[in-house]
């Protein structure tokens, strides 16, 4: 089968501008999201042909790249906010959106000529994008679409919040975490080197390291090299604790991103 890559692209701009009479707040957060699904997308297909996928599978890259948030504009209409919570995962219901009620079918043209395989493929990996670590039960050809979305998005998550503003992210800024505590939970992600447990977040420090220690989900060393080169994580990391017992624990944070990326 051959993707109708232009037809797929201007069936999800027609979703996307659904939420254009969104206002104030909300309008912003759809309009971050739109461009960070853009970014997602173009990111998958670069990881895809870095990888020598053949073009069937780089253009599937790219597709999960624009379906992978399409729950992100109800959630900000509906909660104002881009924040899961144990109510709300925007993977989960994204998944359910698209893939049980069927709203794919209007996204790409003649979905069911697709292998039931890879129509399998399409819906984990937006189901599990977010995922704090992914199913043991997922085929080699599952995972492998799985983590090309993971590391796209997790490069993208960086720019997002640089771009946007904590503000917009968090519902605090710069003066509001720097002067907050780093709960013992999300610390320990930095000397594990792995994803922090969104669930034990508690304070707004909490919430900003969280999107820090995505940088442990970047497993290919070209994805690390990106970040690096990049430059939105170091700018995240660039803040001061106003305690000056937080202030060392976080140099030894910032410590151990700096020797996972190889930039010590």
């Amino acid at each position: 089968m051959i993707f109708d890559k232009n037809t797929i692209e201007k069936n999800c701009e027609e979703f996307y501008s659904l939420y254009n009479i969104t206002e104030d707040k909300v309008y912003d957060m759809c309009r971050l999201k739109l461009i960070h699904t853009r970014a997602v997308a173009e990111n998958c297909l670069k990881i895809a042909k870095d990888m020598e996928l053949n073009d069937y599978d780089t253009t599937l890259a790219w597709i999960i790249g624009e379906l992978h948030d399409f729950a992100r504009f109800g959630q900000a209409v509906v909660t104002h906010s881009l924040d899961d919570s144990e109510k709300f995962n925007h993977a989960r219901l994204g998944a359910r959106i698209l893939f049980t009620h069927g709203l794919i079918e209007d996204i790409i043209p003649n979905y069911y000529e697709i292998s039931e395989e890879d129509r399998l493929v399409m819906e984990k990996a937006v189901y599990h994008h977010s995922d704090f670590k992914l199913p043991d039960d997922l085929t080699s050809r599952e995972r492998l679409f799985c983590d090309i979305i993971r590391e796209a998005d997790q490069l993208d998550i960086f720019r997002t919040i640089v771009e946007s503003g904590w503000e917009l992210i968090y519902d605090a800024g710069k003066d509001e975490i720097e002067a907050s505590a780093i709960s013992e939970e999300i610390e320990a992600a930095f000397y594990t080197r792995t994803l922090a447990d969104y669930s034990k977040r508690k304070t707004p420090a909490d919430f900003h390291l969280g999107h820090i220690a995505l940088c442990f989900g970047l497993e290919s060393p070209a994805a690390r090299k990106r970040a690096v080169d990049q430059g939105y994580l170091e700018q995240m990391m660039d803040i001061t604790f106003k305690e000056p017992s937080v202030q060392e624990r976080y140099i030894k944070i910032k410590d151990s991103v700096h020797e996972y990326l190889g930039n010590s």
